[in-house]
């Protein structure tokens, strides 16, 4: 596809998940719950089943860890519990008072769309306190630009992606049933599309 329309976007979401199914209404009775019985969902675990026997993001993996073999590259894919697979790499820096902050540089790569999002999550982690929530941002801080360039160079080459264009991210797709998703309030482009939590990282 060469455009990534407003309008082209929906219809794809709409391709893989199904209109109706509310989460109240779940009859968990049953083997498979409603949406999951429907052509929608065989078309998203269809595109999960390719998405997981993909060669090329072997390729990604090996390539980001060839250009920053000090950050310790990780596979951060949820298998069906998004509909993205991920890759990361660290950035830790010391605190002057102790401990440290840890930047993680996170390309998503949609199983939908050949569609991608590179983001940055950051979180302090101090002596005898608990670990900050992890912050996300898609503007990435300026000690993490060159590792974001590096991940968007390599998406590009290897899996041929473009961009998800991030100012149609909140586009809402009422009455559609995002399955991994158990809020009660419509779901939106960059949810269905990629994960509805993409600051929680494994």
């Amino acid at each position: 596809m060469s455009d990534f329309t407003r309008k082209a976007l929906i219809g794809i979401a709409r391709r893989f998940y199904p209109s109706g199914f509310p989460v109240e209404e779940d009859d968990y009775s049953q083997p498979l719950l409603a949406h999951q019985r429907t052509p929608e969902h065989e078309r998203w675990r269809s595109a999960w089943k390719k998405a997981l026997a993909w060669e090329q993001w072997d390729q990604v993996l090996a390539a980001v860890e060839s250009a920053f073999p000090e950050n310790g590259v990780r596979d951060a894919t949820q298998p069906w519990h998004s509909a993205c697979r991920r890759c990361c790499l660290y950035v830790k820096e010391a605190l002057p008072a102790g401990g440290q902050t840890v930047i993680r540089i996170v390309a998503a790569a949609s199983v939908l769309a050949p569609l991608y999002v590179t983001y940055v999550t950051t979180r302090t982690l101090k002596p005898g306190a608990r670990a900050s929530s992890p912050q996300l941002t898609f503007e990435p801080p300026q000690e993490a630009k060159p590792q974001v360039d590096a991940l968007t160079r390599v998406i590009e080459r290897e899996l041929g992606y473009r961009p998800f264009p991030l100012e149609l991210a909140e586009v809402t797709l009422p009455d559609v049933r995002v399955g991994y998703r158990n809020s009660l309030a419509p779901p939106t482009l960059l949810d269905a599309l990629f994960s509805d939590d993409l600051a929680n990282l494994p």
